[in-house]
C-alpha cells in the first residue's frame, strides 16, 4: 500500500478513525494490526516472514539481557552478533543475490569459464531494508545497553516495528524515543491533527507537482545514447530536484501520519542543497539513515579513534555500504563511494587547508554552496542510472562535450 494512492487514504482514514475511538490501553495493539494489514496488502506472504523475523530478533534480545544478568559477555556478543546476521541474511538473500549471481557470470564469461550461479526471479519484500536497519538497531542497543531493560516488551517492540507510517521509507526510528511515546498513550489533541493533516499535504504538493515533475526530464537518464549531452545536463538538474522532492515529500507524509497518530519522528530533511560542504550535505539529507551509518558502521569500525587514515578509510567503507544499502547493483556502489571519497576529501582539505580560511564572504559561502549541489548533482548520475554502464556513457557524453568548448 503506497501513500499517494486512493485505497491508501481510505485505509487513513478508517484506521484513524477507529484509533482514537479505542481506549488508550488498546490502541497500540490496534496500531500493530493495522500495521500488519498495511504489509499483508502487498504480499500476504512476506507479512509471516517479517513477523518471524520480529519474534526472533526479540527472543535473542530478551537472551542478551538475561545473559548479560550473569556477566557472560562473550556469549551476549554472540548472541548480538547472529541477531544481526539473521536480519542480513534475509536482506542478502532478496537484494543482493540477484547482484552476485549477475557479476560472477559476467566475470566466468570473460575467463570463459562454463559456469554459472543458480537463480529465478523473486518479488522483493516490502521495506526489507527499513526492517532490516531496525532490527540490527534494536538488537545491537540492547546489546550496548543502551535500552533500559524494564522497557524491552514485545507489545512495544511489535508496534515499533509495524508501525505502518514509516514502515516504507522511513524516517528511521529509534526504539528508544518511540517506546517511551507508546508507553504514555498519546492523547488526542486537535493540534496535533492539524498540524499532521498540513505536513502531509505538504508532502502530497511535494510528491505530485514538484517531483513528479522534474522526473519527466530525468527519465532522459536512463537512456543518454538516444539524446544530446545538454539535455543529460538538465536532466541531471531535473533528478536533483526529482529525489529530493520525491523523497522529503514522502518522509513529510510519514511525520505528518505519524504525528495525527499522536507520535513524532526523527526529521529526515533540512534544506540539504543549501550546505557548504559535503559533509554538512549528509547532516542534512536523510538524516535518520546518516545517524544510523554513524552509529551502526562507521563508530564500530573504529569512527576516528584509530588514526587519521583509519578515519578516512572508516568514512569511504561506511559510505560504499550506504552506497549498496540502496540497491543491488554496482552503480549504487559507485555513488557511495563517490560520497565516500568526497567526505574523505573534505576531512584532509580541513585538516591540512581548510582551517586556515577564516573568511566569512558571502561569495565564499555561495561558491561552497554551488560546489557542494554540483558534487551531489554528480553522483546523482550514477543513482539514477540503470547500470553502471549507462552512468559512464552518461559522463563520457557531457565530459566530450565541455572537452570541446576548450
Amino acid at each position: 500500500m503506497i501513500f499517494t494512492t486512493g485505497i491508501f487514504a481510505v485505509f487513513l482514514a478508517v484506521s484513524l478513525s477507529i484509533y482514537w475511538l479505542l481506549p488508550g490501553r488498546f490502541r497500540k495493539y490496534f496500531l500493530a494490526a493495522a500495521g500488519m494489514f498495511f504489509y499483508a496488502y502487498y504480499f500476504p506472504p512476506y507479512l509471516l516472514m517479517v513477523i518471524a523475523l520480529t519474534v526472533i530478533t526479540y527472543l535473542i534480545s530478551r537472551s542478551i539481557l538475561k545473559i548479560r544478568s550473569g556477566n557472560h559477555v562473550l556469549q551476549a556478543r554472540y548472541c548480538m552478533i547472529m541477531g544481526v546476521v539473521i536480519p542480513l541474511l534475509i536482506l542478502g538473500y532478496f537484494k543482493y543475490y540477484k547482484m552476485l549471481v549477475m557479476t560472477f557470470d559476467l566475470i566466468a564469461g570473460v575467463l570463459h569459464w562454463h559456469a554459472s550461479l543458480p537463480y529465478s526471479q523473486v518479488l522483493m519484500p516490502l521495506a526489507i531494508s527499513f526492517f532490516t536497519f531496525e532490527f540490527i538497531h534494536f538488537v545491537a542497543d540492547v546489546y550496548l545497553q543502551k535500552i533500559d531493560p524494564a522497557t524491552v516488551k514485545f507489545s512495544d517492540y511489535f508496534v515499533f516495528i509495524f508501525f505502518f507510517p514509516t514502515l516504507v521509507s522511513g524516517p528511521i526510528k529509534r526504539y528508544q524515543g518511540f517506546q517511551k511515546q507508546a508507553a504514555a498513550r498519546p492523547r488526542f489533541q486537535l493540534d496535533n491533527l492539524l498540524e499532521g493533516s498540513r505536513r502531509m499535504i505538504i508532502g502530497l504538493a511535494k510528491k505530485f507537482i514538484l517531483a513528479d515533475s522534474a522526473a519527466i526530464m530525468a527519465a532522459r537518464l536512463a537512456t543518454p545514447a538516444y539524446v544530446s549531452a545538454p539535455v543529460l545536463v538538465v536532466a541531471a538538474y531535473a533528478y536533483a530536484a526529482n529525489i529530493y522532492f520525491d523523497f522529503a515529500g514522502y518522509s513529510d507524509i510519514a511525520i505528518g501520519i505519524s504525528r495525527m497518530f499522536g507520535f513524532q519522528v526523527p526529521e529526515n530533511f533540512d534544506h540539504p542543497y543549501l550546505q557548504q560542504n559535503i559533509a554538512q550535505f549528509w547532516r542534512h539529507w536523510h538524516m535518520s539513515l546518516t545517524s544510523w551509518i554513524r552509529d551502526y558502521i562507521y563508530i564500530p569500525l573504529g569512527g576516528n579513534r584509530r588514526g587519521f587514515a583509519r578515519t578516512l578509510l572508516n568514512l569511504v567503507i561506511a559510505f560504499t555500504l550506504c552506497g549498496l544499502w540502496h540497491g543491488g547493483n554496482w552503480n549504487f556502489v559507485a555513488w557511495g563511494l563517490w560520497h565516500g571519497l568526497g567526505i574523505a576529501a573534505h576531512r584532509v582539505w580541513n585538516r591540512y587547508v581548510g582551517y586556515r580560511i577564516k573568511s566569512r564572504s558571502v561569495i565564499l559561502r555561495v561558491v561552497n554552496v554551488l560546489i557542494t549541489f554540483h558534487f551531489v548533482t554528480i553522483g546523482w548520475v550514477l543513482f539514477a542510472s540503470p547500470s553502471l554502464g549507462v552512468a559512464l556513457q552518461t559522463y563520457a557524453k557531457i565530459g566530450g562535450k565541455i572537452l570541446k568548448l576548450f
